[in-house]
């Protein structure tokens, strides 16, 4: 059992359940569209300490948690269904009366077990049961929700702008493991937002690129983020934030995505600060380009049934459902190694890879906080091993020879003529210490060396950039094959212990010291630029000698280190400048 403060106990439990779990997992299938407009629930008036408050599209009631006044399910955008399917965010409709923001609004279409599945296995290599919740999800899902502390605040405060994770797949910001309530007592604004996912968040398309203004298709999940954006600078000084102090933070692709808008010109003035959790913006894969997408897509809308000569008003007469059908069906048969949920170098949201963004500066010139856990893809080790228990046709892929193929290949962005014997040395280990070694290897290869490439492109560009490594793991059936796997940090950034997608951890009071360590870290920061303060270890800014960074130990304590970089991973920022460029 967690042993918690009255005070941090006491308002855990009295969360909602969540949507739906934490991680990356399958693809996005169930819709339900409703109606073209959002509804302004007008409440009858009566006398209470609900508080109140106006934003540019009418009023809106929330709720208090304590002193921390509460607003979920705010527009930002209209609705993108029927002819608004995969066009750039719309302005939300006004409404008139005081809408009610005491309930989160709908996830975006997913599939309906949404990242449950990627916590479930998890659970049972710890021998801890687990319950699957289905998700309800909509295509009217362009939500946000709000916190702010001490309220009626009066203040300017610093406003965090969190990107859930979830592959771009699935996932939602209304999960109750996201609550805000804990990093809002610390001094700041606390955003979570939906976005859209899966094929209707990254599809591109011939008719879709002649049909925008800007000769784009594809990209659609991350304008949304950029439009989530733009309502806080018009609109969260009214909660009290001070809309020139923003930070964006995500983890997964939520943080991978937070690294593209940093690559993104369109981006420019809407965030001062990012701090990227287990997701480099590049290093996991090539990009593709928007002939590419269009290639896809166009596949796709053959495929389409329908009556139109118009391939595209076939396909958005369709259930989002379908058409994930038919798309996960063409690209497993024509596009085998197509990743269609990541950015598209289409040339005006994303005018040039992400990662040739950074080898030539050309970025957003934002102070970054950047890090990973220990043994980020033992989870995906697991979740694959139990799938291909339970599949009736497993998967008859290359195998290990083939898995170690797709490892150089992909890692061969950073390490160049150094990735085979990088590999060679990893493989020596394989033999002898297997599952452990594997771990290590896709964690330095594909995690810590892009991690680091972020840090030694972004510092030589003058920017300010501190690094981590989150190696604390729960002690249990699970600690020797897991680790600090991928987002067991979340509940410490978050404080959510108690949620319903954490509690089978037997976590200790250690975990709630390092929590409220980590809250005051990442606050810290969005106030300032700067983790450091008072009672804290000392945590250094990243420099190209020494590369230091600071380690969450296993025990829960934290240090600073030196020497970042995994073997063979070569981070002068000239190298990595004349390698990334030249791709």
């Amino acid at each position: 059992m967690i042993v918690a403060s009255k005070k941090r106990s006491h308002a855990l439990a009295a969360q909602s359940p969540p949507l739906q779990g934490h991680g990356l997992c399958a693809l996005s299938c169930l819709v339900a569209v409703t109606s073209l407009l959002p509804i302004a629930n007008a409440l009858p008036p009566k006398m209470d300490s609900n508080p109140v408050i106006s934003v540019r599209e009418g009023r809106l009631r929330g709720t208090m948690q304590g002193a921390t006044a509460v607003f979920e399910g705010v527009p930002y955008a209209a609705p993108p269904i029927g002819p608004l399917r995969w066009r750039e965010p719309q302005p939300p409709q006004q409404w008139s009366g005081i809408r009610d923001a005491t309930k989160p609004g709908n996830a975006c279409v997913q599939n309906s077990a949404g990242l449950d599945t990627f916590i479930a296995p998890l659970a049972a290599t710890y021998g801890a049961s687990y319950q699957v919740q289905r998700v309800s999800s909509s295509e009217d899902c362009l939500y946000l929700n709000v916190w702010s502390p001490n309220w009626p605040n009066k203040g300017m405060l610093p406003v965090m702008v969190w990107l859930h994770g979830g592959s771009n797949r699935v996932g939602s910001g209304s999960q109750s493991t996201y609550a805000g309530e804990f990093l809002a007592s610390h001094g700041v604004i606390v955003v979570t937002i939906n976005y859209r996912l899966g094929f209707m968040g990254f599809f591109s398309h011939p008719e879709l690129t002649k049909e925008s203004p800007h000769h784009s298709s594809g990209n659609y999940g991350l304008l949304d983020q950029l439009a989530a954006l733009r309502w806080v600078r018009e609109n969260i000084a009214d909660f009290g934030g001070d809309p020139r102090n923003v930070t964006l933070f995500g983890e997964s692709a939520g943080s991978i995505d937070a690294g593209t808008l940093v690559a993104s010109p369109l981006a420019a003035g809407l965030f001062r600060r990012a701090i990227m959790e287990s997701g480099p913006p590049f290093g996991l894969g090539a990009a593709h380009t928007l002939q590419q997408a269009e290639t896809v897509g166009a596949a796709i809308g053959k495929a389409a049934p329908g009556h139109s000569t118009s391939t595209l008003e076939n396909l958005r007469s369709l259930p989002a459902t379908q058409v994930a059908e038919l798309a996960n069906q063409t690209i497993k048969t024509q596009f085998k190694g197509f990743d269609p949920f990541s950015a598209t170098v289409d040339g005006w949201f994303l005018p040039q890879a992400t990662s040739k963004a950074f080898g030539s500066g050309s970025i957003q010139k934002v102070e970054l906080l950047v890090g990973l856990n220990g043994r980020e893809l033992s989870a995906f080790r697991v979740g694959a091993a139990m799938a291909a228990q339970k599949s009736a046709t497993p998967d008859k892929g290359g195998g290990a020879g083939e898995a170690l193929k797709n490892l150089a290949n992909t890692a061969r962005l950073l390490y160049g003529g150094w990735t085979d014997a990088a590999l060679g040395m990893y493989l020596s280990e394989m033999l002898i210490h297997r599952d452990a070694a594997i771990d290590r290897a896709s964690n330095d290869m594909l995690m810590a060396c892009p991690i680091g490439a972020v840090a030694a492109l972004a510092s030589s560009a003058g920017q300010r950039v501190y690094v981590y490594q989150f190696d604390r793991s729960i002690p249990g059936k699970g600690e020797a094959d897991l680790g600090a796997f991928h987002g067991l940090e979340i509940p410490y950034v978050f404080s959510t212990f108690q949620d319903r997608v954490w509690r089978w951890l037997p976590f200790t009071e250690v975990d709630n010291k390092l929590s409220h360590m980590i809250e005051i870290y990442w606050t810290n920061f969005a106030k300032t630029g700067d983790p450091n303060g008072n009672g804290l270890p000392a945590w250094p800014p990243w420099q190209s000698s020494g590369e230091p960074y600071l380690e969450f130990n296993p025990d829960g304590s934290a240090a600073a280190r030196r020497n970042f970089s995994p073997p063979f991973c070569h981070l002068s920022a000239d190298r990595l400048k004349q390698e990334l460029t030249a791709k």
